[in-house]
């Protein structure tokens, strides 16, 4: 007899059922049958695995590949048995019965992190609206167009937060999926943002805000500049290493300045008792969107990026280095003057009118910015800034160090997630989607239902095991230790 899903029990012998009244064994229990077949097919597979190794030799990735593929096989299996075997316990319950009339069977076909699995279930028509729905997925989430399920989704975007869209796509799951796929999944989960838990607003006497941006090209061949900001309460040391602490990033795409910091003062609001903060710095290159912060962050002084500092004394001095140690003295010194004497000096050094340019260039910068340098002297609770350093490992690792071309939505979406996972989000406590499913809560199981399921499956299961042959023969095989262990251990 050919072996198909329809008739499980045709590799074992489970003996002659009692009292089935008309009923087949097959159709009365299938999903016990099913599960028990499964769990033999498994163990007869890992004994052909086994031979192999012994037989041609494999290594351990090799070795594991095949349990691996193995694995999911059964899991999609077992999946495809409980959904069938939920959607049978929701037809013949009589509360069903009241509300919703059957219609028809159909199959769907849904991919999970384990490959596609095809299940068929019950379509339903309501008696009080005249609504259709398939109760099995109303009780198990499934949307009624979805194709992946949301485990896929969630390994897809959390794949593309470090990766390339094409390289997630193929880690997901074991079935092909399109880069569009990992660009929906994104989209499908929006604008995400870690809503930290406030029980009590926190007491600092200083607070830090860095900021930067990225320069990151588009598809129309322009570039857009990401923006990130991120707010913490100084240095600790953690594992020998000095870490920001209690820190908080945000990003921002193509929002005004004005719009980014009164989102920043709103969440210094939030999360800190404002009376009790006396100075917060704002940390940066000297930008005029990062110096905005100033007229909207109440206590704030504006700190220059040292690394910013030293690439404009760098390119001042490129052909007259014996200069750059008196920049520095008069720097450190918050000798304003000096400053500008040296710069006098090094423009009149300059042969080249392009060179005399670059260093005006770098004297007005450093001017400019006098304030945010001459701080360092002035106040001891100042710990300079490492917002290039941040830029470059929450943004530009992802956004713009490989030529990639991004939309201006993709962009938007991917910078919000790589400072969701900085902020140490969880994509599976994100609400997924904003469309709601109407039929959602249509049918829910009842506790005497439950236990009454697990109940029959258990007795029904053991009763099987005790009636397969192998188990009755005497004779010690694989198979046998497995299901002996299954019979004796109460695994089913």
């Amino acid at each position: 007899m050919k072996k198909t899903r329809d008739n499980p029990c045709d590799k074992i012998d489970c003996g002659k059922p009692k009292n089935t009244k008309g009923v087949s064994l097959v159709k009365k229990h299938i999903f016990e049958d099913i599960i028990l077949q499964n769990a033999l097919n498994f163990t007869e597979e890992v004994v052909e695995i086994f031979g192999d190794l012994l037989n041609k030799g494999m290594n351990i990735t090799e070795l594991v590949a095949r349990i691996k593929e193995l694995t999911d096989k059964l899991g999609r299996e077992a999946i495809e048995a409980i959904i069938e075997e939920l959607d049978r316990i929701i037809k013949e319950d009589k509360r069903r019965k009241d509300k919703w009339v059957v219609e028809r069977k159909d199959k769907k076909r849904l991919t999970t992190v384990l490959g596609d699995i095809e299940y068929e279930r019950t379509y339903y028509k309501s008696k009080e609206d005249g609504r259709y729905t398939y109760l099995v997925d109303d009780a198990l989430e499934i949307g009624r167009h979805d194709r992946i399920e949301k485990g896929v989704k969630i390994k897809l975007v959390e794949n593309a937060i470090e990766e390339s869209y094409e390289r997630s796509s193929k880690k997901a799951c074991p079935e092909e999926l399109s880069k569009q796929t990992v660009l929906n999944a994104i989209r499908e989960i929006g604008e995400v943002e870690v809503k930290r838990e406030i029980k009590e607003k926190k007491e600092v006497r200083v607070l830090y805000i860095e900021a930067d941006e990225d320069h990151v090209p588009l598809q129309d061949g322009r570039d857009e500049t990401p923006r990130l900001v991120y707010i913490h309460e100084g240095r600790e040391e953690k594992n020998g290493r000095n870490v920001l602490k209690n820190v908080y990033y945000k990003a921002y795409v193509g929002e005004k300045a004005e719009d980014i910091w009164i989102d920043v003062a709103n969440y210094i609001e939030d999360n800190y008792k404002e009376e009790k903060i006396e100075k917060i710095y704002i940390a940066g290159d000297g930008a005029p969107w990062i110096k905005e912060g100033l007229k909207w962050i109440l206590k704030s002084r504006f700190v220059l990026d040292r690394y910013h500092l030293n690439k404009y004394v760098l390119k001042a001095t490129s052909k007259e280095p014996k200069y750059r140690d008196k920049i520095w003295r008069a720097i450190n010194e918050g000798d304003k003057e000096g400053v500008k004497k040296v710069f006098d000096e090094l423009i009149k050094a300059a042969e080249e009118e392009r060179e005399k340019e670059k260093i005006k260039e770098a004297r007005k910068y450093i001017l400019n910015n006098w304030e945010g340098i001459k701080i360092y002297n002035e106040d001891e609770d100042v710990i300079g800034c490492s917002a290039e350093g941040h830029i470059s490992h929450v943004f530009s690792a992802r956004l713009s160090r490989n030529p990639l071309g991004w939309s201006r939505e993709g962009l938007k979406l991917m910078a919000k997630l790589r400072v969701f996972s900085k902020n140490g989000g969880d994509l599976r406590e994100v609400e997924w989607g904003k469309k709601k499913n109407i039929n959602a809560g249509s049918y829910k199981l009842t506790k005497k239902q439950i236990k009454e399921a697990v109940r029959r499956v258990k007795t029904s299961t053991n009763e099987k095991i005790n009636n397969i042959t192998v188990l009755n023969i005497g004779k010690v095989t694989p198979i046998y230790r497995v299901l002996r262990a299954l019979k004796y251990a109460q695994v089913i």
